[in-house]
């Protein structure tokens, strides 16, 4: 009976390869199915691990006081003023900064990986260890060093919650930030540091130019939307850049038994171009 089942299963593999993807990496061989479980697990994982470890509300706006003192010791504390002009003079510049923030966050890695996947497999292994190492690394200081975004802060400091107020993507703005497993998770920004992710594992295999460049500026978008919509400092963005390093160089450390040379300087950032 069992056999009788796999032979059937064997026969729509071959029939049907598309129901079960998979790529050779090297001497290794990485299937689809497999790397899209791996991804669920963690993700249900990180939701879980982050709604365990979400701090108090009182210890996350004290330490989101300390960035704003931090800030305003390095005079770069502009947040509030760069929110406040564009909600008065571009409310519509505001409306898709909400929007971008409650999707292309989540979807550009999902293509960037699935890109890698089909056509630089060996990439995508790398890539998809330093995405994990970052998360992982972000999960510990979340529960270590809660902070709450600008937006949730004493109405002395007059952020506005852009999501709440004016919106971007209908009712999807409302159930996210009511299903986010961990409100206090500003620092650091995961939401750049995810960009910047994106940028450096996929711009430099990409042939079209225009495609390219998008890539390339999603970080600096990504930065400008979270900044206007009040939900990290700049020394949260600047956090989210130093995760994304520190992570890249620990895989490249670790990674010294690496046929291929290349693949190592890719972890950190390497400007490698990849045939095909």
């Amino acid at each position: 009976m069992q056999t009788d089942i796999f032979q059937r299963l064997n026969s729509l593999k071959e029939r049907y390869p598309w129901l079960a993807p998979k790529r050779q990496a090297g001497s290794k061989t990485i299937h689809f199915w497999n790397q899209l479980l791996i991804a669920v697990v963690v993700y249900f994982g990180y939701e879980l691990t982050s709604e365990i470890s979400a701090g108090s509300k009182s210890e996350a706006i004290h330490n989101s006081l300390k960035e704003v003192h931090f800030e305003q010791t390095l005079h770069i504390f502009t947040e509030q003023r760069i929110q406040s002009f564009f909600i008065s003079h571009f409310l519509w510049i505001i409306k898709l900064s909400d929007l971008y923030y409650t999707t292309v966050h989540f979807i550009m890695p999902v293509v960037v990986l699935v890109i890698l996947f089909r056509k630089f497999p060996e990439r995508f292994l790398v890539w998809r260890n330093v995405m994990a190492v970052m998360n992982l690394v972000a999960l510990v200081i979340f529960a270590v060093f809660p902070v709450a975004p600008p937006r949730l802060l004493p109405p002395a400091f007059h952020f506005i919650d852009t999501q709440a107020v004016f919106g971007g993507a209908g009712s999807l703005d409302a159930t996210l930030m009511r299903d986010a497993g961990n409100l206090y998770a500003a620092m650091p920004s995961l939401h750049f540091a995810w960009a910047i992710w994106c940028a450096w594992a996929l711009a430099p295999v990409i042939k079209n130019k225009w495609i390219r460049w998008a890539v390339i500026a999603d970080p600096i978008i990504t930065t400008f939307v979270v900044i206007v919509t009040a939900n990290h400092f700049w020394i949260d963005v600047i956090a989210g850049f130093v995760l994304f390093l520190a992570c890249g160089a620990l895989f490249h450390a670790f990674s010294g038994g690496q046929r291929d040379q290349r693949l190592k300087l890719a972890a950190v950032g390497g400007d490698i171009v990849e045939d095909g």
